[in-house]
């Protein structure tokens, strides 16, 4: 029997990104598309005035905004879309194929990741999902 010590099993705070990219849900879509294309992200974190994660947006929640133009998406706020949609969350601790099965379900491409307080500490997505998978740590 090997005395090498077998790795800790893979959790969610293992795969997740971070530092997380957010948007507060009053801001506009127009600043909301311009930050994701500025950081060449897919995906922000939507907060209230207090800073409690909502939900995620997606650029592809933004572009059903139609017509997707400045003037357009200025006249929106993140409240508008976010409210259209349910986001799930996962934990630090969670393992990541429940992580991918919340996802899979739902066809939810990322998620949130909150710690016991309920503290925004990372998000997990579908690239996360697909690095893991590949890395062979399943």
């Amino acid at each position: 029997m090997s005395t090498a010590a077998m790795p800790a099993p893979t959790t969610v705070r293992d795969i997740m990104s971070r530092p997380v990219l957010t948007v507060e849900v009053g801001e506009s879509l127009w600043d909301a598309w311009q930050l994701l294309f500025v950081s060449g992200l897919r995906h922000l974190v939507v907060l209230d005035a207090d800073g409690r994660c909502l939900g995620v947006l997606s650029d592809r929640g933004i572009l059903v905004e139609v017509p997707a133009t400045a003037e357009h998406l200025s006249g929106l706020r993140v409240t508008e879309v976010i409210a259209k949609v349910s986001t799930p969350v996962v934990h630090p601790t969670d393992n990541p194929t429940h992580a991918a099965e919340v996802m899979s379900r739902g066809a939810i491409e990322a998620l949130p990741v909150l710690d016991a307080g309920s503290r925004l500490v990372g998000i997990v997505t579908e690239s996360d999902i697909v690095r893991w998978a590949g890395s062979g740590r399943i």
